[in-house]
């Protein structure tokens, strides 16, 4: 009986050790996200001073949870939103514990315009968070955004629709799709379902969230049999009225 042992190349190896290494750097600073998802995370939390992807079939989900991940970051740094145009309203964010007087809105409306100011900003270390709508990314812009991340020590947020191509060299990549609140639900209550579609050195994963006083906590999603006959008729009105 012929066994046959494939050993790894000497590039596969180097990919698994800066792997390996990427994943202890990354421990070192993280912001929390929420607490069981923290510690299903490799990094127990968000990792900084790198780029993550944040999608979504409306973008006001994919800014609201990027936004209000880039304010948890520790400094008293700006806030950079860059854009295509001027669809930025700093108000909104206010029950995500947003400050609008950290905020910079860029708007640039050439593509190249917009990855220079990315870039640019990226770079500079006393930006403590970018986000970005990027319509298209190609892999050359994305690693080299990556470098400067790990170069400055700044956080780059990725912002773009569900059908658009992925960024290659993001460390995490998120869907944040909205879900129906509770009856009663607050205005500063939001609700979300976050999938991990991809995480290096980790695993994906799916969890549902709500927003309420000032954190993110599981949630779960009620249903109109859940609720009994009795309640079904608010439970409509309320799904209609949040849709």
């Amino acid at each position: 009986m012929l066994i046959v042992v494939v050993m790894p190349t000497l590039s596969q190896l180097r990919e698994q050790i800066e792997c390996l290494e990427g994943v202890q750097r990354r421990r070192l600073r993280t912001v929390p996200i929420c607490g069981y998802i923290d510690k299903a995370l490799p990094y127990n939390g968000l990792p900084l001073g790198c780029i993550h992807e944040m999608k979504a079939r409306h973008l006001a989900g994919a800014i609201a949870f990027a936004a209000l991940l880039a304010a948890r970051i520790p400094g008293e740094g700006p806030l950079l939103f860059a854009a295509p145009d001027r669809s930025f309203y700093p108000l909104g964010l206010l029950p995500y514990a947003c400050q609008p007087e950290r905020w910079l809105h860029v708007t640039a409306r050439r593509p190249e315009d917009l990855i220079w100011t990315v870039s640019e900003a990226v770079r500079c270390p006393r930006i403590n968070a970018v986000l970005a709508i990027m319509p298209k990314t190609d892999f050359t812009f994305c690693r080299r955004l990556q470098l400067a991340a790990e170069s400055s020590g700044t956080t780059g947020f990725l912002l773009g629709n569900a059908s658009s191509a992925p960024a290659s060299s993001a460390i995490t990549r998120w869907r944040v799709s909205s879900v129906n609140g509770p009856p009663g639900r607050g205005f500063d209550e939001a609700f979300w379902e976050l999938e991990l579609s991809y995480c290096r050195g980790g695993r994906p994963g799916k969890w549902t969230v709500a927003w309420r006083s000032g954190g993110l906590e599981r949630f779960r999603p009620l249903s109109p049999a859940s609720i009994g006959p009795a309640r079904q008729d608010t439970f409509e009105a309320a799904r209609a009225k949040a849709g």
